[in-house]
């Protein structure tokens, strides 16, 4: 983990979002890129309507968050880049073109509400993005990471840099890291010949392959500060991240959820 973006909507989520990213950063030394996009026909709108003439400059709110962080958590190297344009197509080109292996986000930009936990950008962001997205929900404030839920059916990837993210997070942390295995246990593709079972403390199994109720009755009960999932191509998370919002009564945490890169199966 050495190359951290941010995406940041400037609302009071993505300072918490970057606040979080700010941590992990210091802990990992790696570097942190926050990226602020925005659109030239809102600009615009606001021009001739006279609308949001109380707009937040970006520019300066970035500044204040950067000034805040060296400030709290100096050592941490801190950049960024305001790009014109739609966040999700720039976001995946800055993947493309950098050395990044994580993004940090909020749950949630300005102007969502309880029944909501993923908004439209970051559930966009989650399904398409080609590398780990760590989401934040609102108000969460970072306390250490000492107890991991990972949640899965299958226990079986085929790709080692699947885990890679889970796997610095031990290291980094060391935390106690309890599988929730849920469902019916599953056979492995031919492919799938890299276990999870390594990086496990403990297994917990739950008959009920209902994804978000199971998660949301364990974690009522074992109090982690960090639940990892996988999004597989036929998975619970493609069901259910849509082009739109994410209402909370479908998938709801109220810690952060690391979303590891999917799998073709």
């Amino acid at each position: 983990m050495k190359h951290i973006i941010v995406p940041v909507d400037l609302s009071r989520n993505s300072k918490e979002a970057l606040r979080y990213a700010s941590h992990i950063a210091l802990k990992a030394g790696a570097s942190i890129t926050i990226v602020h996009c925005y659109s030239l026909l809102l600009k615009a709108v606001i021009y001739t309507t006279k609308k949001g003439a109380t707009e937040k400059d970006p520019e300066k709110w970035i500044q204040r968050r950067i000034e805040k962080i060296h400030i709290k958590l100096p050592g941490v190297a801190v950049d960024y880049k305001i790009i014109k344009g739609d966040v999700v197509d720039n976001l995946r080109r800055l993947v493309d073109t950098s050395s990044a292996d994580l993004v940090i986000m909020g749950c949630q930009g300005a102007g969502e509400n309880a029944d909501t936990f993923l908004g439209s950008t970051s559930g966009a962001i989650i399904k398409t993005t080609n590398i780990p997205v760590l989401v934040v929900p609102p108000r969460f404030r970072f306390k250490g990471i000492d107890k991991v839920v990972f949640a899965l059916k299958n226990p079986f990837v085929r790709d080692q840099e699947t885990l890679d993210p889970i796997i610095d997070i031990r290291k980094i942390f060391n935390p106690h890291i309890q599988l929730l295995h849920l469902g019916a246990d599953q056979e492995p593709s031919p492919e799938q010949n890299i276990s999870v079972l390594p990086l496990i403390n403990a297994v917990t199994r739950y008959g009920n392959d209902n994804f978000n109720e199971s998660i949301f009755e364990y974690l009522s009960q074992y109090h982690a500060d960090l639940l990892c999932v996988i999004r597989r191509k036929r998975g619970f998370l493609e069901k259910t991240l849509g082009p739109t919002r994410t209402p909370a009564d479908k998938f709801s945490s109220e810690i952060p959820v690391l979303v590891l890169v999917g799998e073709e199966y």
